[in-house]
């Protein structure tokens, strides 16, 4: 054999590197048909264990169906039917339990195709009883559903069947009943900031050996998956649509960048510490990133590499007798799992005929499936929103009369009779929030609700992506209370002891909280009006006080209570700012009162009681006894405050408009007064 000379060897090497690389990343249908018949043939001939109806089966199933659609092979459509014959086209045999509903998906897709009511008639009695036995539940968060489906999985398993049921009969029923189960499901395991799914209740508090959040790979798998199926059958003006669809594109693009240089996932997904990739989960994303491309919603250009690359690293998992390795066994986390060369289960085979049947799809467009949703003309939402941004507020019976308030960028809490006895008092909290739709009914129900793994609740004093109450009042004033000042010290309110809702719309909340106390043998009575509006960081304090019913000339006092020794304070009582800067559990925290300068006696700190050193505003009230301020604060972790300085500029424009445009004006208002009627007298002096 004659030998190559080296500078043709050297031009053979170079042409191959350039080569290779474009080969690997653009596979052909044929070699997708070809890599999905090898392990869907080896699977076939290697059943599982798993009983037919167990949810580790549907994937393969669906997987089974999308092969002989893109290749027109009938032999795996005859295997699918006679799995189906063999469960009577029925669910498993638990009623509630989502993972006995997945294989229903299959036997409705075999419905489409010869309309047989043997394959449509059990999941629509399935359904009957299910609803039966679940649809008085009462609601276990705002979305109104019954946390039926307290772990992620369990959101490929169920709703993309009523919804496809809803799909062939024309009757919503079932697809109401599971929007209100995902959304449900959705409050309480979503995470906002990293857009994933903790797997369940068990991982709100866990992080990996460097500290980060537990979000298990093929849980997420599971749930954009489930994402997929549900958006193929939704009607276009269906009011979760939306919901829908910015969900799927805050968790794709999320995936996206966690994607490895290999092209695959590890089964945790933000500390990948395993050296080779997962298979289920990874064909699980590539599939909802295929079949976006597929639709018109993801840009090709920016999805394809990574589909490509993934998908040929996918095939590479696949061992020479056709059985797909490196699939994590069946677990409900990414640790203490062996997912070597001869790892594998059933649910991953499926996982990767679904993934490559969307390939075949992107390469032939003439295959993909007519019977689904349409989405030309649809733009993916920029951001997922569970609900609209508004102003909110309400009386909190449930949780010790509390009385909360919030807009887009912050929220309070101020405390009740229920707490009248306790250290509790006048005092106003923050609640830090990053999001800007409502949290505070959604955090007051997380917080009493003990969800079923771990029987925890989901505590709104630790950060799970929304924001916490992470600042602390104590008998304090908090952020921007106000006692009255007397002798050279605060006469602290209790709890207020009567409320009303004035205004509650989407822009604007306006409510009255009545305080009462004995000063020096006289009965003081204080009627706080608040209100905040949209868009802003301060809520607007207009308060009234009385002494034995009449109107009171007062020295005032209101504060701001640190939260770290070491802070920063200023006092400006010539612009009528009183602020501080801190850092506050690894943010920057910034409080505020701003008043009018005029009513300024003087800022000052004081140290009452001892050990407390709070900033005061001491002011006086006017001789109708009514004095207005504003109070709030900015967090660095909602993102547009993050520094002292932005903090000042912030609070110095805000005093130059709102002093003189002040949200509302409750000074003509005949209602606005102390009210000294419906007072229970066990809170009167």
């Amino acid at each position: 054999m004659p030998t190559i000379p080296l500078v043709w060897r050297t031009c053979l090497l170079l042409l191959l590197a350039t080569v290779s690389p474009l080969a690997a990343a653009d596979p052909t249908p044929e070699a997708v048909l070809k890599e999905m018949r090898r392990a869907a043939d080896w699977q076939l001939a290697n059943p599982s264990s798993h009983p037919l109806h167990d949810w580790t089966q549907a994937p393969f199933f669906l997987g089974l169906e999308s092969l002989h659609q893109v290749s027109g092979d009938a032999r795996y459509l005859d295997a699918l039917k006679q799995f189906g014959r063999q469960l009577d086209y029925g669910p498993g045999p638990r009623l509630t339990h989502a993972d006995d509903h997945a294989v229903l998906q299959a036997w409705l897709s075999l419905y489409e195709l010869d309309k047989d009511p043997a394959k449509l008639k059990p999941s629509i009695d399935h359904f009957e009883s299910l609803l039966a036995d679940l649809g008085k539940l009462p609601p276990k968060s705002i979305s109104g559903g019954s946390l039926t489906w307290c772990w992620c999985d369990a959101l490929f398993m169920s709703p993309p069947v009523w919804a496809h049921l809803s799909h062939l009969t024309g009757d919503p029923k079932f697809f109401n009943w599971a929007d209100r189960e995902w959304w449900t499901t959705t409050d309480a395991l979503y995470n906002p900031t990293h857009h994933l799914f903790y797997r369940d209740d068990r991982f709100f508090t866990k992080h990996t050996p460097s500290g980060k959040n537990v979000f298990w790979a093929r849980g997420n798998g599971w749930v954009v998956a489930g994402l997929t199926h549900v958006l193929d059958f939704l009607p276009a003006l269906h009011p979760s649509r939306q919901r829908y669809l910015g969900l799927y594109h805050d968790m794709i693009y999320a995936l996206e960048k966690l994607q490895n240089d290999d092209g695959l996932w590890r089964t945790s997904l933000l500390d990948p510490q395993a050296p080779q990739g997962e298979s289920s989960g990874s064909a699980f994303f590539l599939y909802a990133m295929a079949w976006g491309v597929n639709r018109g919603l993801l840009p090709a250009a920016t999805f394809q590499p990574h589909i490509f690359k993934g998908y040929q690293a996918l095939t590479n998992n696949i061992q020479p007798s056709g059985m797909l390795g490196y699939v994590q066994k069946v677990g409900d986390a990414p640790d203490k799992q062996d997912t070597g060369p001869s790892s594998t289960e059933v649910y991953g085979t499926g996982a990767y005929l679904l993934a490559g049947a969307e390939i075949i799809r992107m390469l032939e467009p003439a295959k993909h499936r007519s019977n689904l949703a349409s989405f030309k003309g649809v733009t993916l939402p920029d951001h997922f929103l569970p609900a609209a941004p508004r102003a909110f507020a309400r009386f909190v019976p449930e949780r010790s009369d509390d009385f909360a308030w919030e807009n887009d960028l912050v929220a309070f809490r101020a405390y009740g009779p229920a707490l009248r006895h306790g250290p509790e008092n006048s005092g106003i909290d923050c609640w830090f929030k990053c999001v800007p739709y409502p949290i505070i009914d959604k955090w007051y129900m997380q917080d009493r609700i003990k969800l079923s793994y771990s029987k925890a609740a989901k505590s709104y004093h630790h950060d799970h992506g929304e924001g916490y109450d992470g600042y602390k009042v104590g008998d304090s004033r908090g952020c921007g209370g106000i006692s009255v000042w007397t002798d050279g010290n605060l006469h602290d309110s209790k709890t207020f002891v009567a409320q009303r809702m004035i205004e509650n719309t989407p822009q604007r909340v306006a409510f009255e909280l009545d305080y009462a106390s004995d000063l020096n043998g006289k009965i003081l009575r204080e009627t706080k009006r608040i209100t905040l509006i949209m868009g802003q960081r301060l809520y607007q304090c207009d308060a009234r006080f009385t002494l034995d019913g009449a109107p009171a000339t007062l020295e005032v006092a209101i504060g701001l209570m640190p939260q770290e020794k070491s802070n920063h304070t200023q006092f400006s009582p010539t612009t009528g700012i009183m602020q501080i800067w801190e850092n506050h559990e690894g943010f920057g925290l910034g409080t505020a009162v701003v008043i009018d300068p005029s009513n300024v006696v003087k800022m000052f700190n004081h140290a009452t009681p001892p050990g407390q050193a709070q900033a005061l505003c001491l002011a006086r009230t006017d001789a109708n006894g009514a004095i207005r301020w504003f109070a709030g604060f900015g967090w660095e972790g909602q993102g547009e405050i993050t520094t002292a300085e932005e903090w000042n500029t912030y609070l110095t424009i805000f005093s130059t408009i709102f002093l003189h445009t002040p949200y509302a004006d409750p000074g003509s208002d005949p209602t606005f007064k102390t009210h000294t009627l419906g007072v229970p007298a066990e809170h009167l002096p």
